[in-house]
């Protein structure tokens, strides 16, 4: 199937996350999770530590990885930790996913002790390239070069985290020695790379997105306001909140308003509007291509297990074209809005320092705009905006002077807000 019968053109599957989660190292070209495997061992056992790495770009990128043991415990005894000598070099082609396994093996004098550390660091060089995989992750792949049985392998293994286990610029992996002793190996240990996914498979990958776009237009009827505004919320606040934007309660509520009221189907009111021009429905397509059952889930457990980040992006660009014929100032054109709603999914992802102007622009803003028309039950379209001006008041007393020019625009759109609502003779409850 080729990309004209789909419609659009798919992102690259995010395997990483289908392993590891959200344990990812982010590194822009590439994307990596560290572990250790097994976690217990004897002496003279072998270890793996297992870097999975996902290339970002759709040009080839060069990693190093470097292992560096302890040369003593925590109460100073000597460890003896024979590793790689030097940095491992894998070149990764373009929006290549594979797993490298760098083997350690734990020698007398070590003692017998728990949660030794390796210090693990990864390093990537490229002559840069266009980026096919969004940074927070992605819908999982449907095809793969290794087996289910491998998957599941990787999938056991313990994987460090990022926000906890860095120390510098390395990250840290640990494991417990016991005290009984194994017979030395009789070969020698050697590094290994094993390819789980190469760009040969995005062919596959369209066909089975192709298979799935029915199934996807279905379940996309399903996500209309009381399945999927709640679950919309909590994401919204857990996820601003843990990159540095705690959220008042009535932003909160504005941005899942147009998120909302980008999962909704808008064909009615725009002509040219169609789900494949959407990333999130891309996302669903290809979820569903991964994994058909999905679609018997709960509408927001699917919103906020596999297409949030991928439908901020979407809300932005929706976002921009509500104000942009309220407001007389240049918001930019299609490329400029773009590039803007990609810095915002790279905040997301915890690539960019916390910023009021991707909570107002466009999100909040926009949720004031689609205000009137997303409501439900108990919902009071009044009581929102009236909670967005205490917001507003608490902001602008903390904004630089950059934000400013944001928050004279927003309580001119608050304004509006409320004669949209007298327009359409929308009373307090």
């Amino acid at each position: 199937m080729t990309d004209h019968d789909l419609g659009f053109e798919p992102l690259y599957p995010d395997v990483l996350s289908a392993i590891a989660g959200g344990l990812r190292l982010d590194l822009t070209e590439i994307q990596a999770a560290v572990g250790v495997f097994p976690r217990s061992v004897y002496f003279n056992q072998p270890v793996e530590v297992i870097v999975i790495l996902q290339n970002m770009i759709d040009s080839p990128v060069e990693v190093r990885v470097d292992l560096q043991a302890p040369a003593k415990d925590q109460d100073g005894a000597p460890v003896r930790i024979a590793a790689p000598k030097g940095a491992v070099t894998q070149v990764l082609s373009g929006g290549e996913v594979g797993v490298l396994r760098l083997p350690i093996l734990p020698q007398t004098p070590t003692r017998a002790n728990s949660a030794l550390p390796i210090e693990v660091s990864v390093h990537a060089r490229s002559r840069g390239g266009r980026t096919v995989r969004p940074p927070t992750g992605g819908a999982p792949p449907s095809v793969l070069s290794v087996s289910p049985f491998k998957m599941q392998a990787l999938r056991e293994v313990e994987f460090a985290d990022p926000t906890e286990d860095m120390h510098g610029d390395n990250i840290v992996v640990r494991f417990d020695l016991a005290s009984r002793q194994m017979p030395a190996p009789t070969t020698a240990m050697k590094t290994t790379y094993e390819p789980l996914w190469t760009r040969e498979h995005m062919q596959e990958e369209r066909q089975h997105i192709g298979e799935h776009l029915d199934a996807a237009r279905m379940v996309a009827t399903t996500f209309v306001r009381r399945e999927v505004f709640s679950p919309l919320l909590r994401s919204t606040d857990e996820l601003f909140a843990l990159n540095g934007l705690p959220l008042h309660p009535g932003e909160s509520r504005a941005i899942a308003k147009l998120l909302t009221h980008t999962l909704s189907d808008r064909s009615e009111s725009d002509p040219a509007f169609r789900y494949e021009d959407l990333r999130w429905f891309q996302a669903l397509a290809q979820t569903l291509a991964h994994d058909p059952t999905v679609a018997r889930w709960e509408p927001g457990e699917i919103v906020g297990r596999y297409l949030y980040e991928s439908l901020v992006y979407d809300a932005a660009l929706l976002g921009f074209a509500l104000i942009r014929p309220r407001v007389r100032i240049n918001l930019g054109d299609r490329a400029e809005r773009i590039t803007y709603a990609n810095k915002l999914i790279r905040w997301l992802a915890g690539q960019l320092p916390a910023d009021l102007t991707y909570l107002y622009l466009p999100l909040v803003m926009g949720g004031v705009v689609v205000n009137p028309f997303v409501t439900g039950q108990g919902d009071d379209p009044w009581a929102l905006l009236a909670d967005l001006r205490e917001a507003y008041r608490g902001r602008i007393r903390l904004a630089d002077a950059r934000a400013h020019e944001i928050f004279e625009l927003f309580d001119k759109l608050l304004t509006l807000g409320e004669d949209d609502l007298r327009r359409a003779r929308i009373t307090h409850p």
